[in-house]
C-alpha cells in the first residue's frame, strides 16, 4: 500500500491521502468494493484545483484495516464522521462510489457537517430499485459474499483473479482497469481480516434494508450519477433510481450519467465524472 496520512478514532486508525489547499472547501471521498482510496487517483488532482481533497480507505480496508466494523453502512458512516471531526472538516461534499455511496447515503441522513452528496453508481439498500437488484441473477456475487466464511475460504490467496471478474466486465474493453492497478486492489485486501471486512459490508445489506427503510426525508442536496454505457447493460432506467430515491425522501436530488463510463467513473472518465460533479457544486 502507498504512504497516506493517519486519524485515529476510538476504533483505531484511519489512513487517507490529501491533496489541494487545506483552506479551501473540503470534498472527501469513499471507494467502493474491491477498490481502495487508490480509485480516486486520477480524479484527485482535477478536483484538488477548488477542493482540498480527502480520499479514505474505508474502516477495515487497505491501510485502515485495523479497523474492525459490522459492516453497516450506518456505523461505517458514523467512524468516518468520527474522523472527519477530529480532522476539523465541516461543510463538506462527499462522494461515495459503489458501497461508498451506500454509505454517504446514511452519512447525510444523520449527520450535519454535509452540505451537498453525490452517490456514483450503486444502489442503495432497501431504497427502489433494491429488490428488483436482489433478484436479478447478474449479481449473484450479493448472496455470495454474504454467506459466513465460504467466500474467505475460496477467494483467500485469489484475490487478483477474483476481482478480475469484476473489473474486465465493468469496464470497457478500451478503458479497462489497468492490471497494475488491480493488484493494488488486491493488495489492499489480501490480508484476512481485510478480505472479511470486504465480505461484510455485503452481509450487512439486510441490515442496511431495514435501516434505511426506517429513515425520514433528507433535504441534503444530492446527486445520482450513473455510467452511460452501464446503464445500457440493464433493463432499469435511470428514472426508476430517481424515482425511488425521491420516494425515499430525498427532497434535493439530480441525477446524472458519465459518458465513455461502465462502472468505474472515476477511472474509466474521470474528467467527465468531474465534470458532472463541478456542475452540481457550481465551480
Amino acid at each position: 500500500m502507498t504512504s497516506g496520512l493517519e486519524i485515529t478514532v476510538p476504533a483505531g486508525t484511519l489512513t487517507y491521502t490529501e491533496e489541494g489547499d487545506p483552506g479551501a472547501p473540503a470534498l472527501v471521498l469513499l471507494h467502493g468494493w474491491p477498490q481502495s482510496r487508490r480509485c480516486w487517483d486520477l480524479l484527485i488532482p482535477i478536483a484538488a484545483d477548488t477542493h482540498r481533497v480527502l480520499a479514505f480507505d474505508l474502516p477495515g480496508v487497505g491501510d485502515s484495516a485495523g479497523v474492525r466494523t459490522d459492516g453497516t453502512k450506518h456505523q461505517i458512516a458514523a467512524i468516518l464522521h468520527e474522523a472527519l471531526t477530529g480532522l476539523g472538516v465541516t461543510d463538506t461534499v462527499l462522494i461515495g462510489h459503489d458501497i461508498g455511496g451506500m454509505v454517504a447515503y446514511d452519512y447525510v441522513h444523520h449527520h450535519d457537517d454535509v452540505s451537498r452528496a453525490v452517490i456514483l453508481d450503486t444502489v442503495v439498500p432497501g431504497v427502489d430499485p433494491w429488490d428488483r437488484v436482489l433478484a436479478n441473477p447478474r449479481l449473484w456475487h450479493f448472496a455470495f459474499h454474504a454467506t459466513p466464511d465460504l467466500p474467505e475460504t475460496l477467494v483467500t490467496g485469489r484475490e487478483a483473479a477474483y476481482f478480475g471478474h469484476f473489473f474486465d466486465p465493468l469496464t470497457r474493453p478500451d478503458r479497462p482497469i489497468p492490471a497494475e492497478r488491480q493488484r493494488v486492489y488486491a493488495d489492499a485486501y489480501a490480508a484476512p481480516a481485510a478480505l472479511t471486512a470486504g465480505f461484510d459490508m455485503y452481509r450487512a445489506f439486510a441490515a442496511d434494508s431495514d435501516h434505511n427503510r426506517s429513515l425520514g426525508a433528507c433535504a441534503t442536496p444530492l446527486l445520482y450519477l450513473r455510467g452511460e454505457h452501464g446503464m445500457r447493460m440493464t433493463t432499469t432506467s435511470l428514472g426508476v433510481y430517481r424515482d425511488g430515491l425521491t420516494a425515499a425522501g430525498n427532497q434535493n436530488l439530480a441525477v446524472g450519467l458519465v459518458p465513455d463510463a461502465v462502472h468505474y467513473l472515476a477511472e474509466e472518465n474521470p474528467h467527465g465524472t468531474w465534470q458532472a460533479i463541478a456542475h452540481f457544486l457550481d465551480v
